[in-house]
C-alpha cells in the first residue's frame, strides 16, 4: 500500500513552528526552536485523546487516520517529538522515506538522546542513499554506547553496506572478542574478505568454526561453498563428501553434490545424488521444489530432461503423498509437455487430497477443454459447482458444456446464472451474452440469439467470434443483411487469411446475389485451408452454380459428400445439378 500524505509538506515546514532541517545536516536547532511548549490543561486532555486515537487506528491498521490524529497533536505542540517519531513510521510505511528522515532529524534535534530516534534515522539515510550521514550517526551511538554488541554490529554492518571493508572487518572483530567464536560473524567477514580478493584470509575465518567445532558437518559445507564459489569444484566435492560422512542424511550436500555432477555432464550421478535428497522426509516440500524447479522452467530443455524429471517427481511424491502441490506441479510438468492425459491424472490426484482447492479445479476443467470431452467437463463443471457455487467461470463452462451436449434449456438456465455471478469482469460477461447467444440459436431461438449477441457486442465490439456467428445467422434468417455485411467484412479486416470468416463473408455477398464477389471470397476461403471443410467445400460449390460454372458446382458438390457432408440438400443438387436452398 502506498500512503501518500498531501498534507505532510504543510506539516514539516508550518506546524513546528521554524525551519525544517534538510536531510543529512547538523542536529543544532537554536534553544528557542526546541523550547519546549507549556500546555494549558484543555490542551493537554486534547492532546491525550488525539495521540491516544492515533495509537488506536495505527492498531487497527488505518495508518491515514492515524497520521490524521498525529498531525493534529502537532498543531497543539509542535515539539513532540513522539509525535513525529510515530508520524515517520507511517510515512516509512508508505515509502515517504525523505519525508520520514526530515521529522526523525526533527524529532532528534528536540530529543538527541532518545536511541530509538537514532536507530531509525541512521536505517533512513542508508535508505536515502546517505552512508556517510548512517555511518557517523551509528559511529554516535557506538561512542555512546560502548558496551553494546547489538549497536556495534549495527555499524559493522553499515560499515559493509557502504563498502567501507576494513572499518567494518575491525567491528566485526571487535565483536567476536567480546562475544566469542560466533557463525554470523565469520560469514560476515568471510564475505567481506572474499569480496576484496583476500580468499585465504576467508578461508582461515572458516577454518576457525571447523577447528573448533570439528564435529558440526555444515561447517565443512561452509568450506565447500566457499571453493565452490571459486569454481574449485574438486574441492568443493571434497568438503560435500566430507559432510556426508558427518552427517550421512544431509540433503543439500546431495543437491550440491548433483549439481556438480550435471555440471561435469555426468547424468547418472546426477540423478542418484538429487534422488537422495528427494527421497528424505524430512525436508521440507518447498525446498525440494526449489531444486528442480529450474529445470522444469526450462522450456527448451524440457523433452531433454523428462526422464530424470519424472523420477524426481515421483520422488517428490513417494515423499511427500499427501501434499497436494506436489500432483499440481507434476500436471503443470505434463502439460508443458503437452501430455494432456497424464496432467488430468495428476491434477485429478491432487484433487483426490484438496477437493475444495478452486485453482486446481481450474487447472482442471481448463486442461479438459483442449480433449473435446464434453460429457466430462459438464460432469466436472458441476462437482465444482457443488463446492463453489459462487464462481462464475464454472457456470460458463457447465453452461457450454450442456450446449455442445445439446442439453439447450439446461445450457442457457446455467449460463444466466452464471452471468449473475460475474463481477467486475467485462471480458467474462461478454463471453457469457455470445455463449448464451450461440445456444438459443442452436434452440432455435434467434431473437434471444441476437439480443444476446448485441449485450455482447455492447460490451466487446471487436469480439471477432460473435460478430461473425452474429452475421451468419442473421444470413440464414435473412434479416439484416447490411448489418450482416457489416459484421462479416469487419472480420475479415481482422483476421483475413481466416477460411471460417472469408466463407461467412463469401456467404452474406451470396445472400445479397453478388455472385461474382462472393466467387472471389470463397476462394480465399479455399486457398486458406478451407478445402478442408465439407460446410466451405458446398459453398464453393453453390456460389460456382450462381456464376454459371455448373460442372464446376457439382465437382464441389460431390467433393463436400466425400468429405461427410450432413447437408440435407447435397444429394438433390447433385442428382439435379441445381442449386436448392
Amino acid at each position: 500500500m502506498n500512503i501518500r500524505f498531501l498534507f505532510i509538506t504543510l506539516l514539516t515546514f508550518s506546524l513546528f513552528g521554524c525551519k525544517s532541517l534538510k536531510p543529512g545536516t547538523d542536529l543544532e536547532v537554536s534553544k528557542e526552536q526546541i523550547k519546549k511548549v507549556q500546555l494549558t490543561d484543555i490542551q493537554k486532555r486534547k492532546f491525550d485523546y488525539f495521540f491516544y486515537e492515533a495509537s488506536r487506528e495505527k492498531m487497527k491498521g488505518n495508518l491515514e487516520k492515524s497520521a490524521m490524529y498525529l498531525t493534529e497533536c502537532l498543531k497543539i505542540d509542535a515539539t513532540s517529538s513522539a509525535s513525529m517519531y510515530e508520524l515517520a513510521n507511517i510515512l516509512v510505511a508508505g515509502n515517504e522515506v525523505v519525508k520520514a528522515q526530515g521529522l526523525l532529524e526533527r524529532a532528534i534535534a528536540i530529543e538527541p538522546e532518545n536511541i530509538w530516534y537514532r536507530l531509525m534515522l541512521a536505517e533512513l539515510y542508508q535508505q536515502n542513499k546517505m552512508g556517510f550521514q548512517a555511518i557517523r550517526l551509528y559511529e554516535q551511538i557506538v561512542a555512546d554506547y560502548p558496551n553494546n554488541d547489538e549497536y556495534l554490529y549495527g555499524l559493522a554492518q553499515v560499515y559493509q553496506r557502504n563498502g567501507e571493508n576494513e572499518k567494518a572487518l575491525s567491528a566485526y572483530n571487535k565483536l567476536e572478542k567480546s562475544l566469542g567464536l560466533n557463525e554470523v560473524i565469520i560469514l560476515e567477514k568471510e564475505k567481506i574478505l572474499l569480496g576484496i580478493g583476500k580468499n585465504k584470509s576467508a578461508l582461515q575465518e572458516l577454518n576457525k568454526l571447523v577447528k573448533k567445532y570439528p564435529d558440526e558437518a555444515r561447517y565443512y559445507g561452509f568450506i565447500a561453498d566457499y571453493y565452490l564459489y571459486l569454481e574449485d569444484d574438486e574441492n568443493a566435492r571434497n568438503y560435500y563428501n566430507i559432510v556426508l560422512e558427518k552427517d550421512p542424511g544431509n540433503v543439500m550436500a546431495f543437491f550440491s553434490l548433483g549439481n556438480l555432477a550435471f555440471q561435469a555432464n555426468d547424468t547418472v550421478q546426477f540423478v542418484e545424488y538429487y534422488k537422495q535428497g528427494l527421497q528424505s522426509k524430512t525436508t521440507p516440500f518447498e525446498l525440494k521444489f526449489q531444486r528442480i524447479l529450474p529445470f522444469l522452467m526450462d522450456s527448451k530443455n524440457l523433452n531433454k530432461y523428462k526422464g530424470f524429471l519424472v523420477e524426481f517427481l515421483d520422488t517428490i511424491i513417494e515423499a511427500h503423498p499427501y501434499e497436494a502441490m506436489a500432483y499440481v506441479y507434476k500436471g503443470n510438468f505434463y502439460r508443458a509437455l503437452n501430455d494432456n492425459d497424464n496432467a488430468l491424472v495428476a491434477y485429478r490426484d491432487a484433487l483426490s487430497i484438496e477437493e475444495k482447492n478452486e485453482l486446481i479445479w481450474q487447472d482442471y476443467l481448463l486442461l479438459m477443454i483442449d480433449g473435446q470431452d464434453f460429457n466430462k467437463i459438464y460432469g466436472n463443471s458441476k462437482i465444482a459447482l457443488n463446492h463453489f457455487p459462487d464462481n462464475a467461470f464454472f457456470y460458463l463452462l457447465a453452461g457450454s458444456s450442456a450446449g455442445q451436449l445439446n442439453e439447450h434449456k439446461e445450457a442457457i438456465r446455467l449460463l444466466e446464472l452464471g452471468l449473475s455471478k460475474v463481477k467486475d469482469n467485462k471480458a467474462m460477461e461478454a463471453q457469457f451474452y455470445a455463449n448464451i447467444g450461440d445456444i438459443a440459436y442452436s434452440d432455435n431461438n434467434p431473437d434471444k440469439a441476437f439480443e444476446s449477441y448485441e449485450k455482447s457486442l455492447k460490451i466487446d465490439e471487436l469480439n471477432i467470434v460473435v460478430l461473425n456467428n452474429y452475421s451468419y445467422y442473421l444470413t440464414l434468417e435473412g434479416k439484416d443483411l447490411d448489418k450482416a455485411e457489416r459484421m462479416s467484412s469487419k472480420c475479415v479486416e481482422l483476421e483475413p487469411g481466416n477460411s471460417t470468416y472469408l466463407d461467412t463473408y463469401a456467404w452474406v455477398l451470396f445472400k445479397r446475389e453478388r455472385y461474382f464477389e462472393a466467387k472471389y471470397i470463397i476462394e480465399r476461403a479455399i486457398d486458406n485451408g478451407g478445402d478442408n471443410s465439407a460446410v466451405i467445400v458446398e459453398h464453393y460449390g453453390d456460389i460456382l452454380y450462381k456464376n454459371g460454372d455448373i460442372d464446376g458446382a457439382v465437382l464441389q458438390w460431390e467433393k463436400a459428400l466425400e468429405m461427410g457432408s450432413d447437408s440435407k440438400t447435397i444429394k438433390m443438387k447433385i442428382e439435379s445439378k441445381t442449386y436448392i436452398e
